[in-house]
């Protein structure tokens, strides 16, 4: 194929393999056809296995020549598509070889996905929000596990700037097929980690800017509205007992540790929310008052628990078997406070579905289904109903995020009217036991 006449220009992938350098020359080239023009060319030498294509072109009356890439790495159809591009350049009057510098530039400063996410996380984990708290350990770590569950594996290779709005909308409606609040929240995180790309210059628009629940099937499912009557509750205050000296024994009955069942009796008391209560610590409580620190709220703010009777005589059994600052110290690892899990396992188990075959013989398998966070909403609906308590005072025992004006002008807690409601609540509810002959008959 090379000989003292010009070789024929290549056209097949078969030459480009037989193309070399023949002996004696250290090196030769052969044009490549192309139906983007003239300029391609391949270049063979003697002391190398690879091959380099090449293409030479002329802007401002100068010639100039750029490396496109190597064979057999980059075939015959790449290396044509990669002359078309360039060519295309050359068209406009640009030197392919300084754009192809500034893309590789822009590709450098460019984020993928996973690095503006964890950019991003950094970010909001400082940021003040509307009530100038920042967010809770527990609510960034939410946020960390959403995308590593429903977004990474789909969108943490690609570069910020090549994700669109169709991409977002196919990884959410997958989300939404099987987690539809989920799939909200993932939109909501999306929302937060572009407008932040958008400020630090990665993209111009914000694809998530606009994109609707509905669009992407994840509307929010209808509210529970499950509450427990007060004879349901007094039904679990008194399982809980139960169940507890059950898990004293050893054996296939054991269902609940004390420190769970205690947690729950003081989920009932207090109406807090499970974490709350499981992360509880004793130099929390002073006296008849609990103060959750503001690390440790859903809504940043450190918030005031008023202890009736009933729940000072848990924290009383507590103090005989916490061995640590943990009041609900766990049973399995030392000087560590119970999961939140934990607590939900248990009120699972407590109503025999904690399994795929019902467990007929559970404490409260005859009751209507509840979860844990029903017995916060049971604990409010009882309180308003019961003892006629304003909603907004429920709501400020809950520590619920009031309107934003309610929040702005009405600081008042009203905390007296809160420590008798608490306290006329844990009456109500110990009075079941008090009926059978106390905790200590069970």
């Amino acid at each position: 194929m090379v000989g003292s006449r010009k070789p024929k220009p290549i056209t097949t992938p078969a030459e480009v393999a037989a193309f070399r350098a023949p002996d004696g020359r250290n090196k030769v080239r052969c044009l490549v056809r192309s139906k983007h023009g003239s300029g391609l060319a391949l270049e063979a030498r003697a002391d190398r296995e690879t091959k380099s294509w090449l293409y030479r072109f002329n802007i401002g009356g100068k010639q100039y020549e750029m490396t496109l890439g190597a064979s057999p790495a980059m075939g015959l159809r790449a290396a044509r598509d990669a002359h078309g591009e360039a060519a295309k350049l050359v068209v406009k009057g640009i030197d392919p070889r300084k754009h192809r510098k500034a893309e590789k530039a822009r590709n450098m400063s460019a984020w993928t996905m996973n690095e503006a996410f964890e950019r991003w996380i950094d970010f909001y984990a400082n940021s003040p929000g509307r009530r100038g708290s920042v967010p809770t350990p527990r609510t960034v770590m939410k946020q960390r596990g959403r995308w590593r569950v429903h977004l990474q594996e789909a969108l943490g290779g690609a570069y910020v700037r090549d994700i669109s709005r169709r991409d977002l909308i196919d990884v959410l409606e997958r989300t939404a097929f099987s987690a539809r609040e989920e799939a909200r929240q993932c939109l909501t995180l999306l929302r937060y980690l572009f407008d932040y790309c958008e400020s630090r210059e990665q993209i111009d628009e914000n694809p998530a800017a606009g994109l609707e629940p509905a669009k992407v099937r994840a509307r929010p499912s209808r509210p529970r509205d499950r509450h427990l009557k007060l004879t349901e509750l007094q039904e679990l205050w008194l399982a809980t007992g139960q169940e507890r000296v059950r898990g004293e024994s050893s054996g296939p009955t054991v269902t609940l540790t004390r420190p769970v069942a205690n947690a729950i009796r003081m989920l009932i008391l207090t109406g807090a929310r499970r974490a709350e209560v499981a992360g509880m610590r004793w130099s929390e409580v002073v006296k008849d008052s609990w103060t959750i620190p503001t690390g440790r709220m859903k809504g940043g703010q450190a918030h005031r628990v008023h202890l009736s009777l009933q729940a000072l005589e848990v924290l009383n059994e507590q103090r005989k078997l916490s061995t640590s600052e943990f009041v609900f110290e766990s049973n399995r690892e030392v000087s560590r406070p119970i999961h939140p899990d934990s607590i939900t396992t248990a009120v699972v188990r407590l109503q025999g579905r904690e399994r795929k075959e019902p467990d007929l013989d559970a404490p409260l398998y005859h009751l209507e289904h509840f979860t844990t966070h029903d017995l916060r909403r049971s604990v409010a609906t009882l309180w308003t109903e019961n003892f006629l308590a304003d909603p907004m005072l429920v709501d400020a025992m809950l520590a619920h995020m009031p309107p934003k004006l309610v929040g702005t002008y009405n600081k008042g807690k009203r905390y007296k009217m809160q420590v008798e409601v608490w306290d006329r609540w844990g009456e109500v509810v110990g009075c079941h036991l008090e009926e059978t002959g106390g905790a200590n008959s069970v």
